[in-house]
């Protein structure tokens, strides 16, 4: 399966929830959402209080929400040394991840999809698919 969506060219973050203990905050690229049936598709940064052991201060992700299945994965991730997704590029953390770069555009290659992952109640995810699937993608693609 190869797909491309294009996004706006100017991006327009917007904190989609923040973890429990309040160290993460998660953002959404507000005008990168796709909607395909069931499925939503959307950048986000996963942007850190302190840093993690490995010095990361925040990931950008391409992930797809499965709201009818309640489960979502990454297609695309890049972890950063700075906060919103700034400063060095850091090494990737798994050898099959397949890096975000410094485009929003949806691609979508079956050898970066990671397997889904279900997403529980009471956790960010489960805010996410709220946001995202109740609140329904910005945009409608067939």
């Amino acid at each position: 399966m190869a797909c491309l969506m294009t996004a706006k060219a100017h991006a327009e973050w917007k904190v989609l929830t923040v973890n429990f203990d309040k160290t993460v905050t998660i953002w959404v690229e507000s005008s990168s959402m796709k909607r395909r049936d069931d499925y939503v598709f959307a950048w986000v940064i996963y942007d850190r209080e302190d840093a993690a052991e490995d010095g990361a201060m925040s990931s950008k992700a391409l992930n797809q929400y499965d709201c009818a299945n309640r489960q979502a994965r990454t297609w695309l991730q890049s972890v950063y040394t700075k906060s919103m997704a700034g400063g060095e590029r850091m090494t990737p953390r798994r050898k099959a991840q397949c890096e975000a770069g410094d485009s929003l555009e949806i691609r979508l290659d079956d050898d970066c999809a990671q397997t889904w992952k279900p997403v529980m109640n009471r956790t960010t995810g489960s805010d996410i698919l709220k946001e995202l699937c109740v609140g329904q993608a910005a945009y409608v693609y067939r």
